[in-house]
């Protein structure tokens, strides 16, 4: 075989344009166009188009709320004499200049293809979620076509006629059973000698892998179908696929499964995958670049990102990888490394999180969109490989990168003193009254736990807790804490959702790859502990799930919740007959569930009177097991606190008026906020958050007391981002704030110095 040979020229100045002649270029050397920006988004696509002999960016990528101010258009193609994007309009309509900021229809409602014109264009701006990982889109060189997959439709963009059209394939992944979720982070590719369009990859299906597995799109036919191959890739997100002309092949590198990035190399000839076994591969990478290079007839990856492990607040657990060119020869199974790029202001750096936008024209020269939305052009020669810099910066085929820190389970068990149960024992049993004292935990999970709660497990003796969402903590693996050792563990390395970590919505699906539920845009109230099951339930999705701590595992039922799932509303109470839930039923009135332990299914419980619904971070409620009751609080409109009482074997609600309600609040009004209310079951009281707000049952009326607080304060977190709960076998109360720090209170009323609310 010839070896290949790349020639290293440093590069000096970025440049603003190109000589048109490939022979007067200068090779592997990235020349940025600092006249072709893309406005305030990321493209979706860019390709080459042999048929209008441009690099074409279709379609944008936003974070951008209101996208209808002036911008460039969403198509656009690059006019390498000016060295700017030009607007790519449709015939016939005057939107705006050549070159420049246009003004063009915005859309009303959700109608994904046509504008508030009717003109027929994908409505990006409220989709951006959808496509912001996807690679999935291809370019069909036997008609000049793109292809798009998102969100459930299959679309074509034609950049000679500039037109948009709807498919409407038959059978696709998205709406066939039993995927019927919206799929991310999937890559598709035509491949010419069969005709068709192969997607694979991709995650948040409800399918027993978390994926859509293979599947195959016909342009002649209009429809999908899934591929019934022997073998299978794992599952992984972002890993572009490409075709390989020269041996009719689909090439799969790579990807990110979420807990760890890969390097494993699959080819796949239409009907069967295969891993292939190279001697030295790429560092594990995803959002990379393939590219089929038609001068030098071979495939080139640029660039990815992998995992790091921050534990910063809303600092994604991603990181851009250093700017590498590898090829690789199918026949061969053999990757060279071209070139590893110097960091700098004369080279490109790769998204953090979302795929590498990049295209080869017939000259091999390369299109690239950066980080930072600029345009970058390169001429690649592929003739002398690094081969001292395949050796250095390669690794074995398969080697994965996973985060390390309080994303490891190991992490927690390293260079720390051996556990002191006794020791713990004697600290518990001479706690000081009415004080919440911090407990010396050596290790504990870092990241910021924000939006939500924890439970007691008294049957295992530890505090399980499943907290975070929006700007805060996103994976799928609970904290452990266990009570008799003081020590934290996770269960197994977390998922992270790529772009939804730090993001204020939750996932618009179920469950990862390994069947763990997406953490919620928040949690708030929507985990419990059922004393029957014995594990930590999970309640504000389509499915409810199960967290048995002894085994570290989540399952879940295969019942749709009879309420509305929605993290803001769905309430759960443990009480000695089951967890209950407080929600909305599906037409928008109050209901209240219990979880039935032997099918794991809740039961609609008979609801007479009235009861208010719950309201986002605003409600609560406690099981009084003295009256056998549940205790609803909701903060008024203005002030003070609403209160009801159910009856549990009368199945009636009744209104509480209890002493010192409209008095109820704080100067900064998050302890009148009631999420976390537990009962006391000693003092026959219901403790609201951690600062000393209580409610006496026997007495209807409530009382304030002053609790001190170890530093950090608890106090000071209300009972907005805490976890309270209250330990039966010591009648203790726990509390656990947003940095995993632990607390422990021992409560006597009566040296309290209780004060009544008026």
């Amino acid at each position: 075989m010839k070896k290949l040979a790349i020639v290293l020229i440093v590069s000096c100045f970025a440049v603003a344009s190109l000589p048109a002649s490939a022979a007067d270029r200068p090779v592997n050397q990235w020349l940025r166009q600092d006249n072709a920006m893309i406005g305030p988004d990321a493209p979706i696509a860019i390709v080459w188009s042999p048929e209008v002999k441009r690099f074409m960016s279709l379609g944008w990528i936003s974070g951008q709320y209101d996208r209808r101010a002036p911008y460039t258009y969403d198509e656009l193609a690059f006019d390498p004499e000016s060295g700017q994007w030009e607007n790519w309009l449709p015939e016939g309509k005057n939107w705006g200049p050549r070159f420049g900021l246009c003004k063009t229809p915005g859309w009303k409602g959700r109608d994904f293809f046509k504008d508030v014109e009717g003109n027929v264009r994908p409505n990006w701006p409220d989709f951006y979620w959808l496509v912001g990982a996807a690679k999935n889109w291809t370019h069909i060189s036997k008609n000049g076509i793109c292809l798009f997959y998102i969100n459930g439709h299959t679309f074509s963009y034609d950049p000679q006629r500039r037109v948009w059209k709807d498919l409407q394939a038959k059978g696709d992944p998205q709406n066939s059973t039993p995927l019927k979720t919206q799929l991310f982070w999937g890559s598709i590719c035509y491949d010419a000698s069969r005709e068709q369009v192969v997607l694979f990859g991709g995650g948040n299906s409800d399918t027993p892998r978390g994926d859509p597995g293979t599947w195959i799109y016909t342009p002649a036919t209009n429809a999908w179908k899934q591929c019934e191959s022997d073998r299978q890739p794992p599952q992984r997100g972002n890993s572009q696929l490409v075709y390989d002309p020269a041996r009719k092949k689909i090439i799969l590198f790579g990807g990110d499964q979420l807990d760890q990035t890969v390097s494993d190399t699959w080819v796949f000839d239409g009907e069967q995958w295969t891993q292939k076994s190279p001697a030295v591969s790429p560092a594990p990478r995803a959002g990379h670049a393939m590219l089929w290079l038609p001068k030098a007839k071979k495939l080139l990856l640029l660039g990815g990102y992998t995992v790091n492990s921050t534990t910063d607040y809303t600092s994604h657990p991603y990181q851009s990888l250093p700017l590498e060119a590898w090829t690789y020869d199918e026949s061969a199974d053999t990757w060279q490394l071209l070139k590893r790029f110097a960091p700098g202001k004369d080279t490109p750096v790769s998204p953090r999180i979302r795929g590498l936008q990049a295209a080869v024209n017939a000259d091999d020269q390369i299109a690239l969109v950066d980080s930072d939305r600029k345009l970058w052009l390169c001429d690649f020669d592929t003739s002398s490989p690094d081969i001292a810099g395949t050796a250095k910066y390669g690794v074995q085929p398969g080697a994965v990168e996973r985060r390390a820190g309080p994303y490891d389970p190991s992490w927690y068990h390293k260079d720390i003193p051996a556990a002191d149960p006794a020791q713990v024992k004697t600290d518990l049993d001479s706690l000081p009254t009415n004080k919440w004292v911090l407990r010396p935990t050596p290790k504990r999970p870092e990241p910021n736990m924000d939006w939500g709660s924890a439970v007691f497990a008294p049957d295992l003796d530890q505090i399980l807790r499943f907290s975070g969402g929006h700007s805060a903590y996103s994976g799928t693996a609970p904290q452990v804490y266990d009570v008799k050792t003081d020590r934290y563990s996770i269960p197994f390395a977390p998922e992270f959702p790529i772009d939804w970590c730090f993001s204020n919505d939750q996932v618009p699906g179920e469950w990862s790859f390994r069947g763990n539920p997406w953490m919620t845009g928040h949690t708030y109230k929507s985990t419990g502990y059922d004393p029957r099951l014995k594990c930590m339930v999970f309640a504000p999705h389509k499915y409810t799930y199960f967290f048995d701590a002894p085994t570290g595992k989540w399952t879940r039922n295969s019942q749709v919740n009879p309420y509305i799932p929605s993290f803001y509303t769905v309430n759960l109470v443990t009480t000695p007959e089951g967890l209950i839930a407080w929600a909305y039923t599906k037409n928008q009135e109050t209901g209240l569930w219990r979880l039935n332990a032997e099918n794991r299914t809740w039961e609609a419980l008979p609801l007479k009177g009235k009861l208010f619904s719950p309201r986002v971070d605003n409600s609560g409620v406690a099981y009084d097991a003295q009256r056998k009751r549940l205790v609803f609080f909701i903060r008024g409109e203005k002030s003070g606190c609403q209160m009801a009482a159910y009856d549990i074997a009368a199945g009636a609600a009744t209104e509480l008026a209890a002493a010192g309600s409209s008095q109820v609040r704080e100067p900064n009004d998050r302890e009148s906020n009631f999420r976390e209310a537990i009962y006391l079951p000693n003092d026959d009281m219901i403790m609201i958050g951690a600062t000393g707000l209580v409610y006496d049952c026997g007495k209807n009326a409530w009382f304030q007391t002053k609790l001190e607080s170890d530093k950090p304060p608890l106090t000071k977190e209300g009972s907005y981002n805490i976890g309270v709960m209250y330990d039966p076998v010591r009648s203790l109360i726990w509390g656990v704030n947003t940095r995993s720090l632990i607390f422990v209170l021992k409560f006597d009323a009566k040296s309290a110095n209780l004060q009544e609310v008026k």
